[in-house]
């Protein structure tokens, strides 16, 4: 059989300090509450005060003060080398297969560059456009970061630069490079 805790209620107080809590409590306007017991419907009131625990006689909300730890015994907080966290993304990013953009912010994109470009009349776009659209674009930068990081690596860096981009582009045929 498995132990529990009993809470025990105390009728009356045990010492003078309790005695003269509960009388100051008293006078400063003890709120009642009625409560039924084992069916009885009479108008038995229970007083309590808001502040304090029944129980107890603690007051409700009191924190404990805390002692400081020893120095020695704090857990130390572990932190990666640098570059870990960065691989442990990529190798997270490049397994999943949804879109990375958000495609609201896309679309807003996508409305005010055709808002510029196109005429009046041609304004509405259907879903399955507008994902097709943002599947092409997000490939074509993931093949043009791809191309700029060899180029980083090429030129011996590790941080990507305008001129790798430059550089992709103008290898790749893509675009306007400058």
């Amino acid at each position: 059989m498995a132990r529990t805790k009993h809470r025990v209620t105390r009728s009356q107080p045990r010492n003078q300090t309790d005695a003269a809590g509960a009388s100051s409590s008293q006078a400063a306007g003890p709120t009642t509450t009625p409560t039924r017991r084992g069916g009885e419907g009479g108008d038995n009131t229970q007083q309590t005060n808001p502040t304090t625990s029944p129980a107890t006689g603690t007051r409700r909300g009191a924190k404990r003060s805390r002692q400081a730890m020893p120095r020695g015994s704090q857990k130390k907080s572990y932190r990666y080398r640098p570059g870990t966290v960065a691989l442990k993304e990529i190798r997270h990013f490049q397994k999943q297969t949804n879109l990375l953009i958000p495609a609201a912010s896309f679309i807003r994109e996508v409305r005010s560059i055709t808002h510029m470009l196109a005429p009046p009349q041609i304004n509405r776009w259907t879903a399955e456009a507008l994902v097709a659209l943002q599947e092409a674009a997000e490939d074509y930068l993931v093949g043009l970061f791809s191309d700029s990081m060899l180029c980083a690596i090429h030129a011996r860096r590790v941080t990507l630069m305008r001129k790798d981009f430059e550089l992709a582009r103008r290898l790749g045929g893509k675009g306007r490079p400058w």
